[in-house]
């Protein structure tokens, strides 16, 4: 299989300013990591970078064109994921905690539902299945042999890359909580803000008609 390197740049370039660029992922997080702590925040980059890596390998298989050209198949999706994301920012708003020193998780189960909730807020964003659609084809020559495998070896590619950047909002957020430790008002405020993000993001969802 021959790559094209020139286009193997320009798009590690192009998909490095896109997954910096804040959305539901790197919100879910940092909301993670300055609420219990780095390895809750890893795990659930893992989780939603797992997320996009399924919508990569769908783009491969046709399958998220399903989703662009069927206007059911995309009204489902979406509202469940608008759903997701609405119960979501509730969850945050109701839940009247405080950032102490032992919320570090430690159950197994607690690190599934970690990994699983991090999972769906990828996965149930449509608009994550029309960007793969839409943005893999533009660096890949459609009318190669190998045009599949070069599309699902960006797809790994975009992976990695989300899971670098997410692990470095994960680091990034653990520090600010343990300043957070001593300013619980300011904490109070982050979670009133996050939440009504989360609650924004579904209500956008559900009244937008574009893809």
């Amino acid at each position: 299989m021959n790559i094209d390197l020139h286009s193997l740049l320009l798009f590690v370039m192009a998909s490095f300013v896109l997954v910096i660029m804040p959305g539901p992922n790197t919100l879910y997080v940092i909301t993670r990591g300055i609420t219990q702590g780095k390895k809750a925040a890893m795990i659930s980059a893992c989780g939603a970078s797992l997320g996009d890596l399924l919508y990569a390998i769908a783009a491969v298989l046709g399958l998220t064109v399903i989703l662009q050209t069927s206007a059911t198949a995309y009204g489902v999706v979406k509202i469940c994921g608008a759903l997701y994301m609405f119960y979501t920012g509730v969850q945050i708003i109701r839940k009247n905690d405080k950032v102490v020193d032992s919320s570090e998780i430690q159950a197994d189960k607690t690190n599934r539902d970690l990994f699983v909730k991090g999972f769906l807020t990828a996965a149930l964003n449509p608009k994550t299945a029309i960007f793969f659609v839409s943005f893999f084809p533009q660096f890949i020559d459609s009318s190669s042999d190998y045009a599949a495998c070069t599309m699902l070896l960006y797809g790994v590619i975009f992976f990695i890359l989300g899971l670098i950047v997410l692990s470095i909002y994960a680091q990034a957020s653990s520090l600010i909580r343990q300043w957070l430790i001593v300013k619980q008002d300011v904490y109070q405020y982050f979670r009133w803000l996050t939440g009504t993000i989360f609650v924004g993001i579904g209500i956008k969802l559900i009244v937008t008609d574009q893809r």
